[in-house]
Parts: C-alpha cells; sequence; structure tokens
C-alpha cells in the first residue's frame, strides 16, 4: 500500500453535508472538504487506496451522486459523450501534427503559424467540458489516450517510411521527408501537449474549487490563457529550432498565443451551451437499473 505523501484521510464528519477530515501532513493542520470537491480535488490523488475506498463508499452512497469515477455510476448518454469526446480529442492532435509541419504565412496580419493553430485550439475546449463534467482524473486519463494515441499513428508511418518504395515512385524521398519532421513536431507537440493541457485541467480544477463552481467564464479563460501561452512557446521553440531564425519563431509564438487567446474568448459560449445540454439531456438520464422494472 502506497503510503500518503501530503495528506492524511482521518474520517468524516456527520452533519446535513458530510465532509471529509484531511490531515495536511506537513503542517498538521486539519481541513473539513466536502466529498464532491475532494473527489474532484488534487487531494484524492495524494491517498492511499484504504482511504478512497472509504471516500468512494461515503460519496456513491447518496443515491443523488452523479460520480465521475465509476463508469458504473454514470448513466449511457454520458460516457457516449465521453468517448465521442475524447475521440474528437485524439483526432485533433494527429490532425495537428501532421499539418504542425507546415509553417504558413497570413500577410493581412503578418502571422507565421501552422494550418494546426486553425483547429489545435479546440482541445483546451475539449479538455475543459471533460474537467467540468467528469472531473481531473477523468481529463488526465483522455489527455494520455490522446497522447498515447498520436504515438502510435506517427510511429506506425516511421515505420512504413522505413519500407523499400518502388523505384519508378518518385515521391519515396518527399515522402521520408515528410514523416521525419513530423516526428520532430511529434516530439514538440507531445512536450507541448501533454505539460499544457495538465496544466490547463488543474488550473481549471484549482478555479472550480476556490469558487464553489461558479464563474464558469473565468476558470475557462484563465486556464485557456495560461495553458496557451506554455503551449505556444514550448512547441515553436522545439518544433523549429534550427530550421526558422528566432526572430520567426517569436513571430510564431506570439501568432498562436493571439490566435488560440481568441479561441479561448469564444470557447466561453459552447462550454455554457454543453454544461446545460448536460444538465438537461445526459445527467438526467435515468441509469440502467433505474428504468428495470421490479421482478
Amino acid at each position: 500500500m502506497e503510503n500518503n505523501k501530503k495528506y492524511k484521510l482521518l474520517g468524516f464528519n456527520r452533519s446535513k453535508v458530510i465532509t471529509a477530515n484531511i490531515m495536511v501532513l506537513a503542517t498538521g493542520k486539519h481541513l473539513n472538504i466536502g466529498l464532491q470537491e475532494l473527489e474532484s480535488s488534487e487531494i484524492a490523488d495524494d491517498l492511499n487506496r484504504n482511504e478512497l475506498k472509504a471516500l468512494y463508499r461515503r460519496f456513491y452512497g447518496d443515491k443523488n451522486t452523479v460520480t465521475s469515477y465509476e463508469l458504473g455510476d454514470r448513466n449511457e448518454r454520458s460516457w457516449y459523450a465521453y468517448l465521442i469526446i475524447s475521440v474528437a480529442l485524439a483526432v485533433i492532435y494527429i490532425l495537428s501534427t501532421v499539418s504542425g509541419v507546415k509553417p504558413i504565412h497570413i500577410p493581412i496580419i503578418n502571422f507565421v503559424v501552422p494550418p494546426a493553430i486553425l483547429f489545435y485550439p479546440l482541445s483546451f475546449i475539449f479538455v475543459d467540458i471533460i474537467n467540468e463534467f467528469y472531473g481531473l482524473r477523468m481529463a488526465r486519463r483522455t489527455i494520455f489516450i490522446s497522447f498515447v494515441s498520436n504515438t502510435l499513428f506517427v510511429t506506425g508511418l516511421w515505420l512504413t517510411s522505413l519500407l523499400p518504395g518502388l523505384a519508378e515512385w518518385e515521391l519515396n524521398a518527399p515522402y521520408s521527408e515528410f514523416v521525419h519532421s513530423i516526428i520532430a513536431v511529434l516530439f514538440a507537440s507531445s512536450a507541448a501537449w501533454l505539460i499544457s493541457e495538465n496544466i490547463n485541467a488543474v488550473i481549471l480544477c484549482k478555479i472550480r474549487e476556490l469558487t464553489n463552481s461558479r464563474y464558469l467564464f473565468i476558470r475557462v479563460i484563465t486556464s485557456n490563457v495560461i495553458a496557451s501561452a506554455i503551449d505556444s512557446v514550448i512547441f515553436c521553440t522545439l518544433a523549429f529550432y534550427n530550421i526558422l531564425s528566432a526572430d520567426t519563431i517569436k513571430t510564431m509564438i506570439i501568432s498562436q498565443f493571439i490566435i488560440k487567446l481568441g479561441y479561448a474568448l469564444i470557447g466561453v459560449g459552447p462550454i455554457y451551451g454543453v454544461r446545460a445540454l448536460f444538465r438537461k439531456y445526459i445527467n438526467n438520464q435515468p441509469t440502467l437499473h433505474e428504468n428495470k422494472e421490479p421482478v
């Protein structure tokens, strides 16, 4: 059994609203936290297996609780929605890796960006949606699945580039060069993706805890702005170092950040819309065992 590093679950306080008694190991300070807040916070990541079982036993014991961890506690529509969003996220990530090879110039506004910037910022919106309705754990899981999917895709491309091609096929050399460029972009985008998306998910979760799940627009915009800045700097620096000049890379970083900032502002509306849809059509659907007639 793993030992706690930061927090320890001491027990539960019985009242109208059940709260958990958490001790901060470094200071000995005691915290009283609601079960819903604790379940979706980073504190839960530090609890050992027995403490998690106790937490979920209490948390799942409330028949009105819509959980974000156990598959059986969510209805069919909810998991279809999660599947669709996760697949869309993986597709966007793969498409961004392939199209990230080509820098383009937009002369009207003097932006230098890869085509991927036109749809990559949607990934932040999708992660925000998963974080909002399924919790930080599921958001991290989706980020990891998308990362693995993209890695497997690029690995498959690399293996095909090693196979001998027909001598009369004129695209042998360009195909190999293209695949090798994608591998470089994969390294840059993977580092940027894993770091920025996890920062985005953590910041969103933290702000949600501080605001008691209110002011959605504040946490969405704040988390996306910070994550977009980090993502732009990491990706452009790693992907085009020693390929483009420092001034061009700087222009790319600023251009990408401005476009992502625009997506962050525009994305607040869809997230509010998705939240309304979840509440109306998904989270309110009866679970399978509730639909069964008594024997």
